[in-house]
C-alpha cells in the first residue's frame, strides 16, 4: 500500500528476511514504515522526493510472536490456525485471502471466515522522533514534532472450508467405507459330501464308474469325466494309431471353484498349470502350498492289462478339495510309436454336490451310470465351449453318420465281437461297429 503526494507513505512486504519500506512521494511524500509479517526482521527506509521531507525513520523489527519492538510499525497479528493444514504461526497463509494462498489450496475448497480486522496504537518513541502527540488525544502534531508513533495492527481474515468440498470429502471418505461393507467375501467351498470312491479310464476309452458300472466311450471330443458344483474333470478323447478310429484318452483338464482359478492340464507329453510348463524334467516334482502337489516319476500301479515289463512314467497329482484324502489323481503315460500317445487315469474322491459325467453321478446307484443314461444327463455334444478348461473345442457330432455313443452297450458288445472276427483284430474298425450296432451283425457279415 502506498500513498504520496501527502504526509503518508506504506510499504508491505510479507514474510521475508528483511523488509524495505520505500515511499518517495512525489510533492511532499513522506518515507514509509516497513510491513512485515511472520517474524522477520524488517527495516524501513525512505527516499525523500522533490520537495518532500524525511519524516519516519520506520526501523521496524517483529518477532516471531508479532508483537512491535520498536516504533511506526504496522504489526501483523496471527491469526492462529488460519490455513487448515499450514502451522498456527503461519500469517502468511491468509495474506490477500484464501482465494490465493489460504491453505495450499486457493478458491477451491476454500473460502474467507471474516474479515481483515484493523486496530491502531500508539508507542512512546522520544521526544522529536514522531509525529504524534498524547495531548489532548493522540493528534497528528507534523513530523519531528511529537514523541509518539502510530502502530497499526492488523489481524488477517481466516479462512474455512467452502460446504461443497465438506460433501466431497465425506463422499471421499464413503468409497472405502462402502468397498469394505460390500467387498466380495473369501470363496469357501464346501466339503465334499460323499464316501471316498475310485474311477479308472483306460483303453479306447473304457470306464469303470464311482458305482463300478463299465461303459465304453469312442467318440472323439471333450467330455466330462466329473462334473460338480465345485470339482470340474474334463477329458479329451482322440482316435491313436492302433485304434482304427476309435477314441483313447489324450489328455485331462482340472478345474472349477475348488481351484481357485487356477487350471491343471495333464497330457502325454506335457503338464500345464496356468499355462505355464511344469514336470518338465524325469523325475521331477510341483508344489503350490494348499492347492496342488504333483509329481513325476516311474513308480505306480498299472491301470491296464497287457503293460507288464514297460517303461512307466505316472503322474501322481494330489488335489486339496477341503477333505483328509484330498482328490488323487494318476496318470500313466504311453508313448509308444507303434501304438500312438495315450494314457490311463485314476480318480480317488470323495463324491461331489452336484456329481455327474463319465465317471457317473456317484450316487451309489450302479444302473444308472449306464453310458445311454450318462449322455442323456450331461449331452451328447460334449463340453459346453463356455465352460472348457481346453484351449480348443474338437466337434463331436458327424453330420448324416450315426454316433457309435449311441449304441446300447449289449448290442455294441456283439457288434465288437463280429468285428473283432471279420477284421482279425484285437481293436475292430469304428466303421464297423458303427454298421454292427445300426445296421445289425447280418449287415457286416455281408459287407466285409
Amino acid at each position: 500500500m502506498q500513498y504520496s503526494g501527502g504526509n503518508y507513505a506504506y510499504s508491505m512486504v510479507p514474510n521475508g528476511a528483511g523488509a524495505v519500506g520505500v515511499a518517495g512521494g512525489a510533492n511532499g511524500g513522506v518515507g514509509g514504515s516497513a510491513f512485515h509479517a511472520n517474524g522477520g526482521a524488517g527495516v524501513g527506509s525512505s527516499t525523500v522526493g522533490p520537495g518532500g521531507m524525511l519524516a519516519g525513520h520506520g526501523n521496524t523489527q517483529v518477532a516471531s510472536t508479532g508483537t512491535a519492538t520498536s516504533n511506526g510499525a504496522v504489526v501483523i497479528q496471527h491469526n492462529t490456525g488460519c490455513g487448515l493444514g499450514t502451522p498456527a504461526s503461519d500469517t502468511a497463509c491468509c495474506v490477500g485471502g484464501p482465494e490465493n494462498t489460504c491453505g495450499g489450496v486457493g478458491s477451491v475448497c476454500f473460502e474467507s471466515s471474516g474479515k481483515m480486522i484493523t486496530t491502531t496504537d500508539y508507542s512512546y518513541v522520544g521526544e522529536g522522533r514522531g509525529e504524534y502527540s498524547a495531548v489532548p488525544n493522540y493528534s497528528y502534531v507534523g513530523e519531528g514534532a511529537g514523541a509518539y508513533a502510530q502502530d497499526v495492527m492488523v489481524t488477517p481474515y481466516g479462512c474455512r472450508v467452502r460446504p461443497c468440498c465438506i460433501i466431497l470429502l465425506l463422499l471421499w471418505l464413503l468409497v472405502p467405507l462402502l468397498w469394505w461393507l460390500l467387498r466380495p467375501g473369501p470363496v469357501i467351498i464346501p466339503k465334499p459330501e460323499g464316501p471316498m470312491g475310485v474311477c479308472k479310464l483306460w483303453g479306447d476309452p473304457h470306464i469303470l464308474t464311482f458305482d463300478h458300472m463299465r461303459s465304453d466311450y469312442y467318440s472323439r471330443g471333450e467330455f466330462w469325466i466329473v462334473k460338480s458344483d465345485n470339482v470340474w474333470i474334463q477329458g479329451r478323447y482322440l482316435p491313436t494309431r492302433i485304434t482304427s478310429g476309435l477314441s483313447v484318452t489324450k489328455s485331462i483338464a482340472v478345474g472349477g471353484p475348488f481351484l481357485k482359478g487356477h487350471k491343471l492340464i495333464v497330457a502325454v507329453r506335457s503338464t500345464t498349470w496356468d499355462s505355464q510348463q511344469v514336470l518338465t524334467g524325469f523325475p521331477s516334482e510341483f508344489n503350490v502350498p494348499g492347492i496342488v502337489n504333483m509329481r513325476y516319476n516311474n513308480v505306480g500301479t498299472l491301470l491296464q492289462k497287457g503293460r507288464q515289463g514297460k517303461a512307466l512314467h505316472i503322474v501322481h497329482i494330489r488335489l486339496e478339495d477341503g477333505s483328509r484324502e484330498g482328490i488323487q489323481i494318476q496318470v500313466n503315460r504311453w508313448m509308444e510309436l507303434v501304438e500312438g500317445d495315450y494314457m490311463n487315469v485314476r480318480i480317488a474322491m470323495h463324491g461331489q454336490k452336484g456329481q455327474d459325467g463319465h465317471c457317473g453321478n456317484f450316487n451309489g446307484v450302479r444302473e444308472d451310470d449306464d453310458r445311454l443314461q450318462v449322455r442323456a444327463r450331461v449331452g451328447k455334444a460334449g463340453v459346453d465351449p463356455n465352460l472348457l478348461l481346453f484351449n480348443t473345442k474338437t466337434p463331436v457330432m458327424i453330420v448324416n453318420r450315426p454316433n457309435i455313443n449311441d449304441c446300447p452297450q449289449e448290442k455294441l458288445d456283439l457288434a465288437k465281437a463280429s468285428c473283432k472276427a471279420k477284421e482279425h483284430k484285437f481293436v475292430p474298425s469304428i466303421a464297423c461297429l458303427i454298421d454292427a450296432c445300426f445296421g445289425g451283425v447280418g449287415f457286416v457279415n455281408q459287407a466285409y
